[in-house]
């Protein structure tokens, strides 16, 4: 009888191509499995016109919804005519900002997951959550409890318009008979890029708005989510700061399909739109504002380096692939023995002179007539 053949090694028994993206762990994994965010949509993407029509209807229902809100609160609590946050400037921005970054999420959404609405509705849920926190610190602070009600309500008023305008509007579309289906496997190098670039690209905005931010805005305000001056352009800042952090999510969520680098550069993006956030939040406080503006700094530095090195990895590539032609030229010059200095074209031009001179020198070494 043979013997036991030996034990295949660790590294063999892998199931990850050579060069290709490293498995995720098996938690992430589950995780993704769990929220179906797959990579393998067994549907075709909505229309886009239907995007913008849902987009324009979630808007418009958003806005009225906001305001219905308002006038009812005010009607049934005439104390709250005078809270901040019921200034249409105020919820107006914040709704425009956020109903906008939903759609754009559709989408998106519906290219990475198999069940795309069950996905975008949990995501309706947390954003709606996440957007309570700040209210309940509103309460905190003591604003008045029916104001603060009412903004929770326009909350979740907006998610629900929104959702349902556009898994409604915009559906996504079976494929056709024939089975066709799109099922990658892995992420592309270009897909990658494009979207961590459109990620650093956000960021330098960010940079942008916060240091007009820094110049429009009084430093010596009291503390309040929004200031009385500059409110138009405080909004936005910290409005793109909370798409960021959503962006930061859904780029760590698909860099496990993708390669080491991008995976680096997700994970250091991600720590730095963190670490932005929360210097945004000691920035609301007069005791730590200049504190927050410098970590906010930091974390913008840190979020854009990392967006940009799948870039800078794309960029290393192409100068490798430069100098390995220039070796390849340069070793098959020396197989026609030519000095390095000398090109192909030069080299077989001077061979061809000899050639001539060495058939001259001989008799009968013209060419033969007819």
């Amino acid at each position: 009888m043979d013997p036991d053949p030996p034990a295949e090694p660790e590294r063999a028994r892998s199931d990850t191509p050579a060069g290709g993206p490293r498995p995720a762990p098996a938690a992430l994994r589950a995780l993704l499995a769990r929220a179906r965010v797959d990579l393998a949509p067994r549907h075709r993407q909505p229309r886009s016109v239907l995007v913008v029509v849902a987009t324009v209807v979630a808007l418009a229902g958003s806005l009225a919804a906001d305001a219905l809100a308002v006038h009812v609160t005010t009607g049934a609590f005439p104390a709250t005519a005078r809270f901040s946050h019921f200034r249409l400037a105020d919820y107006a921005s914040l709704t425009v900002v956020g109903v906008v970054g939903a759609c754009a999420a559709w989408p998106v959404v519906a290219r990475v997951s198999s069940a795309p609405r069950g996905l975008f509705f949990r995501m309706a849920v947390g954003a709606t959550l996440v957007l309570w926190v700040p209210d309940g610190l509103l309460l905190m602070l003591g604003e008045p409890a029916p104001g603060v009600v009412a903004l929770m309500v326009m909350h979740l008023l907006i998610a629900l318009v929104t959702y349902n305008a556009l898994v409604r509007l915009a559906p996504v579309r079976p494929w056709p008979a024939d089975g066709r289906s799109a099922s990658p496997a892995a992420l592309d190098e270009q897909v990658v890029r494009r979207v961590w670039n459109a990620m650093a690209l956000l960021v330098a905005l960010e940079l942008v708005l916060g240091v007009v931010t820094i110049v429009s805005v009084p430093f010596r305000r009291p503390n309040a989510l929004l200031p009385t001056r500059g409110t138009w352009l405080y909004a936005a800042h910290g409005a793109l700061g909370i798409a960021l952090a959503i962006g930061a999510v859904v780029v760590l969520a698909l860099s496990l399909l993708a390669g080491r680098m991008a995976r680096i550069g997700a994970v250091l993006g991600g720590l730095g739109v963190l670490v932005g956030l929360a210097g945004g939040v000691l920035a609301s406080f007069q005791v730590s504002r200049l504190l927050g503006m410098g970590v906010m700094m930091i974390g913008v530095v840190v979020a854009g380096i990392g967006y940009l090195i799948p870039a800078m990895e794309a960029m290393g590539k192409a100068e490798a692939a430069k100098a390995q032609a220039a070796r390849e030229a340069m070793a098959q010059a020396g197989a026609l023995g030519v000095g390095p200095g000398v090109t192909a074209g030069h080299a077989s031009a001077t061979s061809n002179g000899h050639g001539r001179q060495a058939g001259d020198g001989r008799p009968g070494a013209g060419p033969r007539s007819g």
